[in-house]
């Protein structure tokens, strides 16, 4: 293990993330749990501070009479708050600095909040994604929170499985690409986490195509986009980073759910364009299928 500090750069030696100041919301959820362990996975390689947060949702008392509120909140607080003790002592966090936060408000705008208070580098959560032949779903506060964060978010979706409390090994890294300028930063990131946990990276670009269009000439448009990434790699990562460039054809989101299976990848890293998140607007189509899908969480770094 790395000794001091870690520090992910992009090719022009500008810092992506140095982690300092890890958030991880938490429901007490066996989603957030994940979360927790994973934050806690990067924390130690990262040297991290870690804030593990619950908020207690204000709406969930309009329905309780005035002269009763404030003993059903005071109530949630003692119950929150011995939870919140819990999962520190079960998470054996006694080698990473953190500091366990309660507040009390509308979730994702006490999140805001703390992320702009504490500084927040890197949030984490867990979702309660489900999926139908309609639609995907986030959950509603991991939804808001995925579409309006301006720090990366490490989800951990409801088709990731593991033992709760076990330490994680980042052994195995996906990044997906698709060679848009918004995906740089991500790719630093990528070869960045290579390097800390000296784990084996796939680069995987998916060339989206028609059932119609001709697979001729797949070669050659794999031989120049494996050759266009390799150039591409920061000059940090040259002549030290061994990754593996993969290049597919077909639908974006499948193609990765199918290469993270394969793999058994411990992380997927993403770059998501950044740009006006509005209320009631969904996040990348793409994204949202992955993190309500992926085996292994999903590290999104928005650009």
């Amino acid at each position: 293990m790395s000794t001091g500090r870690v520090t992910a750069k992009d090719e022009l030696g500008k810092p992506v993330a140095e982690f300092r100041r890890i958030l991880v919301a938490t429901d007490f959820s066996e989603g957030a749990r994940g979360a927790l362990d994973y934050a806690l996975a990067i924390a130690r390689r990262f040297l991290s501070k870690v804030y593990l947060a619950h908020v207690i949702p204000s709406q969930v008392f309009h329905f309780v009479s005035p002269e009763s509120s404030a003993e059903a909140i005071q109530k949630a607080k003692v119950f929150a708050r011995g939870a919140l003790h819990r999962w520190v002592d079960s998470a054996a966090m006694t080698d990473v600095e953190h500091e366990e936060l309660l507040v009390e408000g509308q979730v994702w705008p006490v999140l805001q909040e703390l992320v702009k208070s504490h500084e927040i580098d890197l949030l984490a959560m867990g979702t309660h994604g489900r999926t139908s032949q309609k639609k995907l779903l986030l959950g509603a506060v991991a939804e808001e929170v995925f579409r309006l964060a301006e720090c990366p978010i490490l989800s951990v979706g409801p088709q990731v499985r593991r033992e709760a409390g076990k330490n994680v090994e980042l052994r195995r890294l996906l990044y997906a690409t698709n060679l848009k300028p918004h995906a740089e930063r991500a790719a630093s990131l990528a070869f960045a986490l290579e390097r800390a946990y000296q784990a084996k990276l796939t680069v995987l670009n998916v060339v989206e195509e028609s059932d119609a269009e001709s697979h001729e000439g797949h070669e050659i448009v794999r031989e120049f986009l494996i050759k266009r990434r390799k150039k591409g790699m920061p000059e940090a990562c040259k002549n030290v980073c061994e990754p593996e460039f993969l290049v597919r054809f077909g639908e974006a989101a499948q193609e990765i759910l199918r290469t993270a299976a394969e793999q058994d990848s411990d992380l997927l890293v993403l770059g998501l364009r950044g740009g006006p998140k509005l209320a009631g607007q969904l996040p990348s189509a793409i994204a949202y299928e992955l993190v309500s899908q992926a085996p292994c969480p999903v590290l999104t770094l928005r650009t």
